[in-house]
């Protein structure tokens, strides 16, 4: 069992598999850290015959690693060959003199030669003769090699500066850009594949970093919050056992003063009584245990995550800062799910005793009918407070046009790329162009203009829900009229999956007014039709995530939000008493959801995989509709129905 966490510093570095310091450090390729013989076993308990060579998964993220030189040992010595952090081993307190630092490319070949120098860059020990090789290298003049006496006295240097840059999809590519239209990182062949028509692409070689926007210091933040969770959900667990283990002692006293009143009879209850108590109580301990294992994992993963991101703030260059930042900030997401998916709650468990009232029936009644030893799950909700972001009030802006007529009612909102909003005004006929100061630019009309997307430039796409059609338009001043579709059925929400194809939804009008979705292209033509065996024939809103793989629609009718793939694949259905009369939905710039509950009056905030973060009412007003978030994905603009008004909010996520 692991030692009491208490015992131990907050910079001790931990094996994720025993929880335990390291004692022969060995290091993976994906840069993950265990005990030599910790490593060993799960390599014998794993399947090491995956793919076309000998490999096994990382056990921290399952990456695929393949041992050097595995080809002629066995799974048993695989983790003797992987390398030694160096400065690992002096953090873990080895003697410097011990400590042999061996060259890696020698090393990849078998060969054993002590090491010179270590290659910033490349991340690679050095021989001397490798030293030489390595300057000689055009590529490679400009590399930093530190001296083995640098790096015994900052052991540091090697941790914080092993960043990686290499590209994801591209692994054969170093990451060149950064884009801001996707808030993401690339190579070359990423900038010419999946962003050639992003408006702004960042040479991260350049040395202007001013146009990167990055706080690494949100990133540290946002990590401290989830350690403090993560180690008081640890603590809480702890105590639980503890307290597990103070109430059967305290059943098996209470067993034994009633076994002094009831003599060889009560020799039974007790035998029953202690081995059914002590059973659950190891029971219950070894999920806990397993559990606060697991919970160890996290933490230690996101303590390594902030130690790294400090450490790069002191010592990397700028670009080392963004890349980790970016790198750190993906990961982020996965803590999250984690948090959400296994550390909603903590179950509270007690363990109770029951005596049978009668003791005229004792000799015909068996053990456990007399006394039963059961556990009560109370469950205690943890705060989630700082970890996931909360829309905050920014604004409230009555939007005014100049026309004259029925009061606004608001269907559909898109947020233009210059800052730009785009109201649809179903009541008057019209859609409503404002500048980003929320001033009245043009007005055109439309006959029942519902929902609207931007397409690209300058050009967005309305569904005319009742008439079966789509129009485009040309959002300047004046706005101008380019061409129009029409549809098979009745068509409602709408979203752009690139700048030549639209998905829509709505409802047939074929008798069974069942929901569907379909995609077209900008041309008219039907590619995908994909119809929801649900009857509701009532309004329907749609949003795609940034990467445009997945579909999210809300079913007002029939209180549903569905997840579909592209390819009509469901991946999920979220259902709640809590979220009346779904309407608005949108994509945050992290890949979390929010639907508006038109009659619940509130905002639901769900994972991507549809599990409920939180429910927002706070700031809400009363029957929210519409929800559209700017380009950003850092802001959102929010309609509501309010007697007979109809307002525009716009909210900030902090």
């Amino acid at each position: 069992m692991a030692k009491d966490m208490s015992s131990r510093t907050n910079e001790e570095p931990l094996c994720p598999i025993c929880i335990e310091t390291l004692k022969i450090p060995r290091t993976l390729t994906c840069s993950h850290t265990f005990c030599q013989h910790c490593l060993s076993k799960y390599i014998q308990e794993s399947d090491c015959s995956l793919v076309d060579k000998p490999s096994f998964n990382c056990p921290v993220c399952c990456r695929p690693t393949y041992p050097p030189a595995a080809e002629s040992k066995q799974p048993k010595e695989w983790a003797s060959l992987f390398p030694q952090k160096t400065a690992l081993l002096v953090l873990l307190g080895e003697d410097k003199a011990k400590v042999d630092f061996f060259c890696d490319p020698c090393s990849s070949e078998e060969h054993s030669v002590i090491a010179m120098g270590f290659c910033v860059e490349c991340r690679e020990y050095l021989c001397e003769i490798c030293i030489n090789a390595h300057k000689r290298i055009k590529i490679a003049k400009g590399h930093r090699i530190l001296t083995i006496d640098e790096i015994s006295k900052s052991p540091d240097i090697i941790l914080n500066l092993n960043v990686s840059s290499s590209c994801t999809i591209h692994t054969d590519k170093e990451i060149e850009y950064f884009c801001k239209d996707h808030k993401t990182v690339c190579c070359v062949k990423c900038s010419i594949i999946d962003h050639r028509s992003c408006s702004e692409l960042v040479d991260l070689k350049t040395n202007d970093k001013s146009a990167l926007e990055e706080d690494p210091r949100d990133v540290i933040e946002m990590l401290r919050r989830i350690e403090e969770f993560l180690m008081n959900h640890i603590q809480t667990n702890k105590n639980n056992i503890k307290r597990l283990e103070t109430q059967t002692n305290e059943i098996v006293s209470t067993m034994k003063n009633a076994r002094e009143q009831v003599n060889k009879l009560f020799n039974v209850i007790e035998n029953y009584v202690e081995e059914k108590g002590r059973q659950l109580y190891k029971e219950e301990s070894i999920k806990l245990n397993d559990l606060n294992q697991e919970c160890q994992s996290q933490l230690t993963a996101v303590q390594g995550s902030r130690q790294l991101l400090d450490a790069i703030l002191r010592l990397g260059n700028e670009t080392h800062v963004f890349l980790t930042a970016r790198q750190i900030k993906t990961q982020l997401t996965n803590y999250r799910e984690q948090i959400v998916k296994k550390y909603r709650a903590i179950e509270s468990k007690e363990t109770t005793l029951t005596l049978h009232d009668s003791l005229k029936t004792l000799m015909s009644l068996a053990a456990d009918q007399l006394a039963t030893v059961q556990t009560k799950i109370k469950v205690d909700t943890l705060s989630w407070d700082g970890i996931f972001r909360t829309p905050t009030l920014d604004s409230v802006v009555a939007l005014k046009g100049h026309s004259t007529g029925f009061t606004p009612s608001y269907r559909g909102s898109v947020w233009l790329p210059n800052g730009s909003i785009l109201l649809s005004d179903y009541m008057n006929d019209k859609c409503c162009l404002y500048s980003p100061e929320y001033t009245h630019l043009a007005d055109y009309t439309l006959l029942n203009p519902w929902d609207t997307c931007f397409v690209g430039e300058d050009e967005v796409a309305v569904t005319l829900r009742s008439a079966k059609k789509i129009q485009f338009l040309t959002c300047t001043a004046p706005i101008t009229p380019t061409r129009i579709l029409t549809t098979r059925y009745y068509c409602d929400g709408i979203a752009a999956l690139s700048e030549d194809k639209l998905v829509i939804s709505g409802y047939n009008d074929s008798g069974n007014q069942n929901y569907y979705w379909s995609i077209l292209t900008t041309q008219g033509k039907e590619e995908y039709y994909h119809e929801i065996d649900q009857k509701g024939g009532k309004f329907t809103y749609l949003a795609v995530n940034e990467s445009k793989t997945r579909l999210y629609m809300s079913c007002y009718g029939i209180n549903t939000v569905y997840c579909f793939g592209l390819d009509g694949q469901l991946h999920f259905i979220y259902k709640s008493e809590k979220l009346m009369r779904p309407m608005g939905i949108g994509v945050a710039r992290d890949n979390y959801v929010y639907v508006t509950g038109l009659e619940s009056n509130n905002i639901h905030q769900l994972l991507p995989d549809g599990n409920l973060i939180q429910i927002i009412t706070i700031g809400i007003p009363e029957s929210p509709w519409t929800l559209t978030f700017d380009k950003s994905g850092n802001r959102f603009l929010l309609t509501n129905v309010s007697g007979m008004c109809h307002k525009c909010h716009i909210y900030v996520l902090k």
